[in-house]
């Protein structure tokens, strides 16, 4: 009986010990843009922006691989906000179609607008507040990229990082940013002071059910 109840404990412990991680995921999907805009830029109108969005603050969600090259994501577009007061609908593009390769972690210099860019060149596009540009220069740095195979079989985001900076119409003012988007669910590990007391209860729970052995 007592062997009986020590597994019962143990297992006790595992599913919380689960429960605790599972507990430190985030609520997903979301994504995070920020803005710098220098006075004279078009785009941002010289705003400075942070904004979360989520499916519940947005009328439009969405992540897409628009392009492959290879068989491998080449071209990302993003579509996030409301247009409702206070106006948050922004577009991303990002692509390295003219490239010939997949999109990667890496900076990609020379940027034109994104589905128009000339051989050679990634292509790069961020609208806000429905505001674009006919042509734009600029360059993006992709920190981090992931991608997952979803129920359906389909290939989907799971996580993308990248900063950049674009200059519309050919004018100095830049519109510098960091977009971050994910669709994953990013586990964090409970403290090490909880890791540790879980550890003990193991630990208690096995030295118990070996002393009631060598009593009986």
């Amino acid at each position: 009986m007592g062997g009986y109840v020590s597994k019962l404990s143990v297992a006790a412990i595992v599913v919380l010990l689960s429960l605790l991680i599972a507990g430190n995921a985030s609520a997903l999907p979301m994504a995070e843009l920020t803005l710098q805009s220098d006075a004279g830029d078009f785009i941002g109108q010289g705003q400075t922006e942070d904004i979360t969005y989520t499916p519940s603050n947005s009328d439009l969600f969405s992540a897409q691989i628009t392009q492959e090259v290879g068989g491998q994501p080449a071209y990302l577009t993003f579509f996030m906000g409301t247009t409702v007061s206070p106006n948050t609908f922004s577009t991303l593009g990002f692509s390295t179609v003219q490239l010939g390769e997949p999109i990667q972690v890496g900076t990609f210099d020379d940027a034109q607008r994104a589905a128009f860019e000339m051989t050679g060149h990634p292509g790069l596009d961020v609208t806000f507040q429905n505001r674009g540009s006919n042509t734009l220069t600029g360059s993006f740095t992709v920190n981090s990229v992931s991608f997952f195979t979803d129920a359906s079989n389909v290939l989907q985001i799971g996580f993308f990082d990248v900063n950049f900076v674009q200059h519309s119409e050919g004018a100095t003012p830049a519109l510098s940013g960091h977009f971050v988007y994910q669709a994953v669910p990013i586990v964090t590990v409970p403290e090490p002071a909880t890791v540790a007391l879980l550890g003990l209860g193991v630990a208690a729970i096995g030295f118990t059910r070996r002393r009631a052995r060598s009593i009986h």
